[in-house]
């Protein structure tokens, strides 16, 4: 027996989960049966940015282990109907006819995390495919709890019933008016991701009908939201008041003053009877007195006020929550 042998499965199985799948394949799942065994019982995880034979024979091999893909090119040969366990899928890339008619709930029953970074027509397959409106409770993909979007895709106001079950939604992109579209849609959404962007002062941006402006939403309990806006945090005030069950915030904008903080201060204790957690990171902000945020709420006690270095001796301050 080679010293290599003494070692017990559980090692190798946690020493395994750090080595590529290509690596797990050409390296050691030739060496004898039992590393093959050992391999056998492997999550498989595969980043997928180059389109090579060592890919594709690694990926047939485990191809009833791999649980993550993450497609960052164009690669036509993949077939996702040949990963049943995938829980995690995350696309770079445009997919093929093909590919698009495979991501359906027969094929990928256990898919819980959905992520789609970019969006064009050529997707628009996509919407009668993954959430088509016509579709059974059967077919939906009642395991999908995380879907991730660059923005809300035309079909969202449509059929929202096919995704009444997601609890997580992340968009990169929305409006103050589609956050109001995305909770008053999705009434058991428990948490939300997004990046609200509004460069227009006036109200020339078109807002969408709403049955309901007074809505309550019960069931929110995070909210994670960057404000790229031209007027600070004035467009998230107004949505604090739809979400009072809300336990955990956290915000990022950029140039606040002592004001500032003293309003946010005032609308969270208003607002957010329920916030438990709060965390920011508030960029090219210098407060020389970082006592007086953290009196103004007992929210703000772990905020800092850190000078961070860019190369070439810029610098920047930020007043944030976060140790590093």
């Amino acid at each position: 027996m080679s010293r290599l042998e003494i070692f017990p499965d559980e090692l190798f199985l946690n020493l395994f989960s750090y080595i590529p799948p290509t690596d797990l394949y050409h390296i050691w799942h030739g060496l004898n049966c039992r590393f093959r065994a050992i391999l056998r019982s492997v999550r498989i995880s595969f980043d997928l940015n180059e389109n090579t034979d060592e890919n594709t024979r690694a990926l047939n091999y485990f191809s009833k282990q791999i649980v993550f893909i993450h497609l960052r090119i164009l690669y036509k040969s993949l077939d996702f109907k040949q990963y049943p366990n995938l829980c995690s899928l995350i696309i770079d890339t445009k997919l093929t006819k093909k590919q698009l008619d495979s991501i359906q709930p027969i094929n990928l029953p256990c898919l819980k995390r959905l992520t789609f970074s970019k969006w064009s027509k050529d997707e628009e397959i996509l919407n009668e495919i993954i959430f088509n409106r016509y579709s059974s409770n059967k077919q939906n993909f009642s395991s999908l709890k995380v879907y991730h979007l660059p923005f809300i895709p035309s079909y969202f106001i449509s059929n929202t019933s096919n995704l009444s079950h997601i609890q997580t939604m992340i968009f990169d992109r929305v409006t103050p008016y589609d956050i109001d579209l995305i909770l008053s849609l999705q009434p058991i959404l428990r948490r939300l991701k997004v990046t609200i962007v509004r460069w227009v002062a006036d109200e020339t941006i078109p807002q969408i009908s709403i049955i309901n402006k007074n809505y309550q939403h019960k069931h929110l309990i995070h909210l994670h939201t960057t404000m790229n806006t031209c007027n600070k945090l004035d467009d998230l005030y107004p949505l604090l008041s739809h979400i009072p069950c809300l336990r955990y915030l956290y915000i990022a904008c950029d140039s606040l003053t002592i004001n500032d903080f003293k309003q946010l201060a005032f609308e969270l204790l208003t607002r957010l009877p329920c916030l438990e957690r709060f965390n920011c990171s508030f960029k090219q902000t210098y407060i020389e007195n970082i006592e007086k945020l953290h009196c103004m709420s007992p929210l703000f006690r772990h905020m800092k006020c850190r000078k961070v270095e860019w190369s070439g001796g810029w610098h920047y301050y930020c007043v944030t929550t976060r140790n590093a």
